[in-house]
Formats: structure tokens, sequence, C-alpha cells
């Protein structure tokens, strides 16, 4: 399989970086750390190489003496349904060099696409979380208990679809929380000692406004047909 770690290696030969997982880590002060978008290039390449190399070593036919030998003893026909049986083995597949940029741009595009996809789903999820500022009201709904409700002579009532009818009671389903303070006491000291306590925008809201306008920012450009794929 062509991993990111082999697309560095062709792309960047002798260049010095870390890799944890798909997180990439540049050292190298001599060559520039490529793109996204050029090593999943690269990947698609030596995808495509690969195939071809793959299929070049799958598809071989019997040396021609042998063939010949074939011919000889058992007649055309024979020797026909023998190679046939090898280009049914293994069809040709990515056959002219044309086709690798084709097979590029959709490898590309099948990452990008993914890649927004996920983007999305996280910044959708972000968005979704309460505002530290604001905090979260509670929210209720009527739940079915395990008693059911019975008529004045003790026998159960039933609803429409005749099943019993149980009683209701309110349930707690979003605990409220209390909107974060807007602004903490911040405490610096100088070069001699000097404690100087200011009034500073509480940092843990500061964070929050920061992280919801970058995911609302990954919503605002995600190309809608991502978006639609993420509703199904």
């Amino acid at each position: 399989m062509i991993t990111i770690a082999d697309a560095l290696q062709s792309l960047k030969s002798g260049a010095q970086w870390t890799l944890r997982g798909e997180e990439l880590e540049w050292h190298d002060t001599e060559q520039t750390e490529p793109t996204d978008i050029e090593i999943q290039t690269e990947i698609g390449k030596l995808k495509y190489l690969e195939g071809i190399q793959q299929y070049q070593q799958d598809r071989v036919y019997p040396p021609i003496g042998e063939q010949l030998d074939n011919i000889f003893h058992n007649g055309v026909d024979a020797w026909k349904v023998d190679i046939q049986a090898v280009k049914d083995a293994h069809p040709k597949v990515l056959p002219v060099e044309a086709d690798q940029q084709t097979y590029i741009d959709e490898h590309v595009a099948t990452y990008t696409f993914n890649k927004q996809l996920s983007e999305y789903t996280v910044a959708i999820a972000r968005l979704d979380n309460y505002i530290l500022a604001d905090g979260r009201t509670e929210v209720t709904e009527m739940q079915d208990t395990l008693e059911y409700v019975v008529d004045a002579e003790g026998m159960p009532v039933l609803n429409d679809d005749d099943e019993l009818t149980y009683v209701q009671e309110e349930v707690v389903v979003v605990s409220a929380i209390e909107p974060l303070e807007a602004t903490v006491e911040q405490t610096t000291y100088s070069d001699d000692g000097t404690a100087t306590v200011s009034t500073v925008t509480n940092p843990l809201i500061v964070t929050d406004v920061a992280e919801r306008a970058a995911a609302q920012t990954v919503v605002d450009n995600t190309p809608q047909p991502v978006k639609d794929k993420a509703e199904e």
C-alpha cells in the first residue's frame, strides 16, 4: 500500500521529517515542505505506477517456445484458449500513459472530498456545543413511567392502539449549565516582583469564540455536495 511516507520519499528524497499518523512535522531546512495536495498527487501517481507494474508482473504469457510447441501439438485453437485464459485472469488496466493524469485527478478529488467531509462533520459538532458565555438552559421532556393509568374501577386505560396508557413524568434530558464569568482577574509580575492585578476577558470564553469562528468558517467554505453527503 502506498503511504504518505512513500510519497515524501519520492518527492523530497533525503529530507528530514517526522510522521505521526497523518500529522507531518517538517524538520528539513534545505527542502521545502510539500503541500497536502502535492503529497496526495504523488500518492496517486505512485498508486498508478504500482498498478501498471503489478499488471505487467501478473499478465505474463508462456515463453514463445512453449507457445509454438503448444500450437504444433494441440493446434492454434488450443493455443488461443491458453492465451485468452491469461488475458481473462488479468484484464488490461490503466493501459496507456494518458490514463495516469485521470487516475491522479480522481485520487486527489476523492481525498479532498473525504477530508472536507471529515472537517465539516467536526465543525458542525463543535458549533452544536453550547456557548460558554451564554451557558445552557435545562431541557426536559415527558417520558413514560412503569406505572399505567387506571380508571375509576381500577381497570387499565388503553390508548388508541389498544395498548396500556402509562403515567408520564417530566425528565431532565439536558442539564443546565451556568454561563462563565465574562471577566477574570489576572495577576502579572514585573521584573522587581511587583504584582499587578488586572481584569481581562475570560480566556476560556476567548478560546470558545475563536474555535466557534474557525468552525463556522469551515462550514461556510464547505462545498454543497459535501454538505449533502453529510446529511445522508
